[in-house]
């Protein structure tokens, strides 16, 4: 990483949100988390500004730059866990996923929620379509389902089960809005194709696709999908300790393993890529975190200073 400003934040079980100098793996800001619940996932906005720490049952808002440990907002409706966070690109809106099987859709600078939509099952983890509209979430859920919403319209508009009855834990969406990739409880990464119809006749009409699937981490739970910032990488975490990064490929190969990172001792939870690509940390229940090269798959520097497990990441280290 070079000198550019570097925002990189990791929480857990000891509630407490720490801020690190990534280059030099000390931590500049601790913020305790004063509620009983843990720190389930987290968010950064784009300019950098704000935090946003999804816990049960709500999801607060932290000044990056500010001073004072308390939230400037708080975000309550969310009824369970929340499990999943992230920012539209213009940081106007947030959207939420839950363990009560709702999705929510947010208004950040009115501070209260527009849209609720509502699943079947307990919301493991959501991704915002890509494109100007931000319109389109995608969705995974406790009961094997992947779904695409529209949050205009309140409605799904295609839905897909990978493999009935196993819960698919983690979604993400390819940067240029093309793929979605999920992964499930028994190491299964499915890979499909986004096909988005806008035709006047039609109206918008979306398809998911099956690309490719493709056995991760055989057997163990995965924990996190994401792609890399030029979606060049795949990564995925695991409960069997380890991350993995992928390229895509053709069938029937599927995906070629680039480098498996095997350095923390217990579950690996969660991932975040570099803007440029060229860096990944990882958080493990072992209270460590990890900065790898990409380009080779070594271990650069750890993070140690969390008390309790790590459960979630966030980095932002873009320039502009």
């Amino acid at each position: 990483m070079d000198d550019s400003p570097v925002i990189l934040v990791t929480a857990g079980y000891d509630h407490t949100i720490r801020m690190w100098d990534a280059l030099k793996s000390t931590c500049t800001r601790t913020i305790p988390y004063t509620t009983e619940s843990q720190i389930n996932r987290m968010a950064l906005s784009s300019d950098k500004h704000y935090l946003a720490v999804a816990g049960n049952p709500s999801v607060s808002l932290y000044d990056v730059f500010g001073t004072s440990d308390l939230p400037v907002l708080k975000l309550d409706g969310h009824t369970n866990n929340v499990t999943a966070v992230e920012f539209t690109q213009d940081y106007k809106f947030l959207a939420t996923g839950s363990e009560d099987s709702s999705i929510r859709w947010w208004d950040v600078y009115a501070g209260d929620c527009k849209y609720v939509l509502n699943n079947d099952s307990a919301v493991n983890d959501i991704a915002i379509h890509p494109d100007s509209r931000q319109e389109l979430i995608v969705s995974c859920d406790q009961g094997g389902l992947i779904r695409v919403w529209s949050w205009r319209r309140r409605e799904v508009l295609c839905q897909v089960i990978p493999q009935p009855d196993v819960a698919v834990r983690s979604v993400a969406v390819s940067p240029n809005g093309q793929l979605v990739v999920a992964g499930n409880n028994l190491g299964q990464v499915f890979v499909y194709r986004l096909i988005i119809d806008t035709s006047p006749q039609a109206g918008r009409t979306v398809e998911l696709e099956l690309y490719i699937n493709f056995e991760a981490h055989y057997g163990y739970r995965i924990t996190r999908t994401l792609f890399s910032s030029n979606g060049m990488y795949l990564a995925t975490c695991s409960s069997d300790h380890s991350a993995k990064l992928w390229q895509l490929t053709e069938r029937p190969a599927g995906a070629e393993l680039v480098h498996s990172l095997n350095y923390h001792q217990r579950w690996v939870w969660d991932a975040a890529f570099s803007s440029d690509s060229g860096y990944l940390v990882t958080v493990s229940t072992d209270t460590r975190a990890a900065l790898w090269d990409v380009s080779n798959g070594e271990i650069i520097r750890e993070f140690k200073g969390h008390h309790k497990g790590l459960v979630c990441v966030a980095l932002n280290d873009a320039t502009a």
